[in-house]
């Protein structure tokens, strides 16, 4: 089964580990090696820090040639593009990774981007007024994505499982299409699909948001292994490109909020409200999480829901999945 963008953050406590941390010295004075980055990316606003370097210059400023974004919808498309060696990097969520590696895959996450709160959400007419009324229910949403997570952790909470419902596997970019055609009763999705639909039909209304589930979403900058070594100062580059981006956001949100609408295609006007269901991570929160919470509690809690759901059948360790050596090199 694919799995869609971002990774699903402290859910139900899980087992502890200890912090996994790997050694600086490798990337002590790196140097940034020639040639283009590539990655491969959604059009989500939560790698929305990636288009505010690309165009204020910090790609540049921090030493890199260049930077190509190479772009995907579905979650099939992008294991394509990693496994033909195409990037170097993508933008997925923790369990997204997981399936990576028990593909055999060699990926590791280097930085954590952001989480959502009210940016993913289940929409449905005004008419349905609770999760429990879904019971019996056609729901539209991409199996294995983010938004499977969000619709279990919903029906979950009210007592119910997806048995309850009727799934229609649909893309994000396509839920809304299938609630509007009336050949779905509710949809799961995420942003900038949410605000489309809303806005196209004022009889959606947003059912249950990740809000409900404080840092259940989240995503994730992960490195080829073959890159972590053979281009450590690239990687460097790019994890400081992100900070900095994140610095420049802060001090001048509507700017780069413009940015980010463009590069995911929407208009900054359209997207209204749900750059506040998104918080970007600064390198400062991501030591603190990727050798702390993240790594002890968070990445076990992965384990046990997508297990839980199908999504993954074996278990990995924090240490099979995280590398800080950019990251502890800043």
């Amino acid at each position: 089964m694919n799995i869609s963008r971002r990774n699903l953050m402290m859910l139900m406590g899980g087992a502890v580990a200890a912090p996994y941390v790997i050694s600086s010295k490798a990337f002590a004075g790196a140097t940034v090696e020639p040639g283009v980055f590539k990655m491969s990316i959604q059009p989500w606003i939560g790698y929305g820090m990636w288009y505010v370097a690309q165009e204020k210059g910090i790609f540049t400023a921090n030493g890199l040639e260049g930077v190509e974004f190479v772009p995907y919808v579905d979650d099939a498309a992008d294991l394509a593009i990693l496994a033909s060696g195409e990037v170097q990097a993508t933008n997925a969520a923790t369990h997204n990774v997981l399936q990576h590696l028990q593909q055999g895959a060699h990926y590791k996450i280097v930085l954590l981007e952001d989480f959502s709160s009210t940016a993913d959400a289940v929409v449905s007419p005004k008419s349905i007024a609770s999760i429990a009324d879904l019971k019996g229910k056609s729901i539209a949403y991409e199996q294995g994505s983010t938004s499977h997570l969000l619709i279990a952790d919903a029906l979950k909470k009210a007592g119910l499982t997806l048995n309850d419902i009727t799934t229609i596997n649909t893309p994000a970019a396509q839920a809304a299409a299938a609630v509007l055609s009336g050949s779905a009763d509710a949809m799961v999705t995420y942003e900038p699909y949410i605000s489309a639909a809303l806005k196209a039909d004022p009889g959606l209304s947003l059912l249950y948001t990740a809000a409900e589930s404080p840092g259940l979403i989240s995503d994730c900058f992960v490195v080829t292994e073959e890159t972590l070594k053979g281009r450590p100062g690239q990687v460097r580059a790019m994890v400081k490109s992100w900070g900095d981006a994140v610095d420049a956001y802060n001090k001048n949100p509507a700017e780069c909020q413009a940015i980010i609408a463009k590069g995911v295609g929407s208009d900054a006007s359209e997207l209204g409200t749900t750059f506040a269901g998104v918080h970007y991570y600064t390198l400062a929160e991501n030591k603190a999480l990727l050798t702390g919470d993240f790594a002890t509690k968070t990445f076990p809690a992965v384990n046990v829901a997508s297990t839980d759901l199908g999504l993954i059948t074996k278990s990995f360790e924090a240490k099979d999945a995280i590398d800080t050596t950019a990251l502890s090199s800043l």
